[in-house]
């Protein structure tokens, strides 16, 4: 392979990883559940439903069991910064209409969209509705519920005193 071959080739590995790195990573599950909601739970003419389709068209999309513990998804408790600001610390939620008390932030809304399906250390964005961008960097995904689930399988022995629950 010549030199402007290999060049070529890293060029474009290069830039397909920083084409993945910008599309959100959705498991299988998430990606269904969203899809569900965008047309059960938003109004045809809501700006955060287009916010989602968009979301849902450009997302990368894996069997949920493939999904990294360091990616945000629906279920998550996850540390950010907004703007340079104060630390949070929210649960992700599906729901539109969480309890008011600040341990949640929805998925249906545009700082929940922009942080779902991210990597832990990542910055992003996310338009506000007044046309101002909000600049909110990923601190530390605490909880996920498929890395939690992989642990529990993975401590769980196998063996014929173990395959399932026993009836009464």
């Amino acid at each position: 392979m010549s030199r402007n071959e290999s060049a070529a080739r890293g060029a474009h590995s290069l830039a397909s990883a920083q084409e993945n790195h910008a599309r959100p990573l959705l498991g299988l599950h998430d990606y269904g559940r969203l899809e569900t909601a965008a047309f059960g739970q938003l109004d045809i003419l809501s700006p955060m439903r287009m916010r989602l389709n968009r979301t849902l068209r450009d997302a990368r999309v894996v069997p949920t069991a493939e999904i990294p513990p360091n990616v945000v998804t629906l279920g998550s408790t996850v540390r950010y910064r907004i703007g340079g600001g104060a630390m949070e610390r929210r649960l992700l939620l599906l729901e539109r209409y969480a309890a008011p008390n600040g341990q949640y932030v929805s998925a249906l809304t545009p700082v929940g969209l922009a942080l779902l399906g991210r990597l832990e250390g990542e910055t992003v964005e996310a338009p506000t509705f007044e046309s101002g961008t909000l600049s909110i960097h990923i601190e530390r995904v605490e909880h996920q519920p498929e890395a939690e689930a992989r642990r529990r399988s993975a401590a769980r022995p196998e063996g014929p005193d173990n395959n399932g629950p026993e009836a009464a």
